[in-house]
């Protein structure tokens, strides 16, 4: 495989990623009752539909190799095609987990943690990877996307903590510690 190849692989994978995440997240805004939470889901959203076209022009700019290999074609496409139908297919289990609307949004968050940490990796070995190929262009793109995932990433874990508070309180009937629960305002408060 050459250089060019393996680039364009993983730039097929970031695509197939961040495409199946725009699925997710509009999923996640609709089961969003949190006005804070819901606008981090807003503006992640919009980062992550202008990363697929960020990432279809590097894909264009790169090219195919010089040896079209249609099996790669294939497998690019059906990863595509995969990471829709589990976003697809997990949006209706997301709604059985747990009939809370306040847990489920607390769950959703934890997920999307999970996810975040998945793009920074990817984007870590992207930059890399294209560093190494001297392809300046990809490790720029795969550098700025980093930094989008990694500020999600953080803004993700300020809101868990409120999350967590106001699904203690509504599961158990109970005020959360108020040294808790201060502790949580603030950490949103680094969100807004």
């Amino acid at each position: 495989m050459d250089s060019k190849t393996l680039i364009r692989t993983h730039l097929d994978e970031a695509h197939a990623m961040e495409t199946a995440l725009v699925t997710n997240l509009a999923a996640h805004i609709a089961l969003t009752t949190d006005p804070d939470y819901r606008a981090l889901l807003e503006r992640h959203l919009d980062e992550t539909r202008r990363q697929v076209a960020n990432i279809d022009r590097r894909r264009k700019a790169v090219g195919r190799s010089r040896r079209p290999n249609p099996i790669a074609a294939g497998l690019g496409l059906a990863r595509d095609l995969a990471g829709q139908a589990l976003v697809l297919t997990k949006g209706p289990i997301d709604g059985l987990r747990t009939a809370n609307q306040r847990e489920r949004m607390l769950k959703n968050a934890k997920d999307e943690c999970a996810t975040e940490a998945l793009e920074i990796a990817t984007y870590d070995a992207l930059e890399t990877l294209a560093k190494s190929a001297g392809d300046n262009p990809t490790a720029r793109l795969a550098r700025e996307h980093r930094v989008q995932e990694e500020r999600m990433l953080s803004d993700l874990r300020a809101v868990i903590a409120r999350l967590a508070v106001d699904t203690f309180e509504s599961r158990t009937g109970e005020e959360a510690k108020p040294q808790v629960k201060a502790a949580a305002t603030r950490k949103l408060s680094a969100v807004a």
